[in-house]
């Protein structure tokens, strides 16, 4: 009997007389957000254009077959969001879709149908039980070049009034690179957007940017001490989980000649995640949302040991570095988002 990752979790197993017996018992040992379990969509144009893909243009309805694989994997939440969110104007993706314009998606090429739109995406969430949020236009996150498509704070205030929903980002890799806002320039504008959404709804739960800048040194110290009292979480990414040997096998096939030194590349990868976790952990006593994050592995994240039991392995120990942290610091409230 299979059984989906829910039904699993709820089960109740017994302990049986049999002295080899495996016994899972599926209590929890402490707290669990429900918004653990975190899944992503972004539009990525003529990158990866699995968003209109999903749509169903002769139905006019999302894909059936899309439907059941996201119920199947359960996310606790989904967002949307990400780069795109630079140039992405909520308005243009509402309303009759024939009256929609459609918009360039300047970082991962090609033309976005604005097809799926914030009812689209809240829709698909309502369906698969899943939490919805956006990440809103933060000004272009402070990059110029996308300065004739920023959205500003009333923007963000009008689109909680919209949705009605109760949990958003504010900032979305802000603090990467030079191109992007000042620490203090986004905590101040952090703090500009979170009072003006609040104004529609106080009750909806914020995200404010707090990983590493261009120093090298986590924002989120400073976020919490100076935007505190006007966000909920403190988001970081993590990316970067690719092989760090150089004679790696875990590009391309040769991880099936030597699985025993993939997996050791892998615990490698995992305790990455681990020291990352600690270390925004020391920096903020806000909880922490981990809204993006995966294994990168050639060619294109399509390497086959996605799909295969090393793979699911290395999470699995990846969320119990997650459990670890927080049981080491029981005096801490933690909730964590993570994709």
């Amino acid at each position: 009997m299979m059984l989906q990752r829910r039904e699993f979790t709820t089960a109740t197993f017994s302990r049986t007389t049999e002295d080899n017996a495996i016994v899972v018992d599926p209590e929890p040992l402490f707290e669990i957000s429900p918004w653990l379990y975190m899944q992503f969509m972004e539009p990525l144009g003529a990158t990866d254009s699995s968003v209109e893909a999903c749509w169903d243009y002769d139905a006019d309805d999302w894909r059936e077959d899309f439907v059941d694989t996201v119920c199947d994997l359960a996310p606790g939440a989904i967002r949307f969001g990400g780069l795109f969110s630079r140039y992405y104007k909520w308005r243009e993706g509402i309303g009759p879709a024939v009256k929609r314009p459609p918009m360039r998606n300047y970082v991962w090429g090609g033309w976005e149908t604005n097809r799926v739109g914030t009812d689209e995406f809240v829709d698909l969430c309502r369906r698969v039980n899943a939490e919805p949020f956006f990440c809103v236009n933060f000004i272009s996150d402070g990059e110029k070049r996308f300065a004739s498509r920023a959205g500003d704070a009333k923007e963000a205030a009008d689109w909680v009034q919209y949705s009605k929903l109760k949990l958003w980002q504010i900032g979305n890799e802000t603090s990467y690179g030079a191109a992007c806002f000042t620490r203090e320039e986004a905590i101040a504008h952090t703090i500009e957007f979170a009072k003006a959404m609040r104004q529609v709804d106080s009750s909806i739960k914020l995200i404010g940017w707090g990983d590493r800048g261009r120093d090298g040194k986590l924002w989120a110290t400073e976020m919490e001490k100076q935007a505190g009292e006007v966000i909920d979480f403190v988001a970081i990414h993590m990316m970067g989980q690719n092989p760090k040997r150089h004679d790696t096998v875990l590009k391309g096939l040769r991880y099936e000649q030597d699985p025993a030194r993939a997996w050791e590349e892998l615990i490698e990868l995992s305790d990455a995640v681990e020291r990352r976790v600690v270390e925004i952990e020391q920096a903020t006593k806000k909880p922490i949302a981990i809204t993006e994050g995966h294994l990168s592995l050639s060619p294109h994240n399509a390497n086959p040991i996605l799909n295969e039991w090393l793979s699911a392995a290395y999470h699995g120990r990846s969320m119990k570095h997650l459990s670890a942290a927080r049981r080491a610091r029981p005096h801490r409230h933690r909730s964590r988002l993570t994709r």
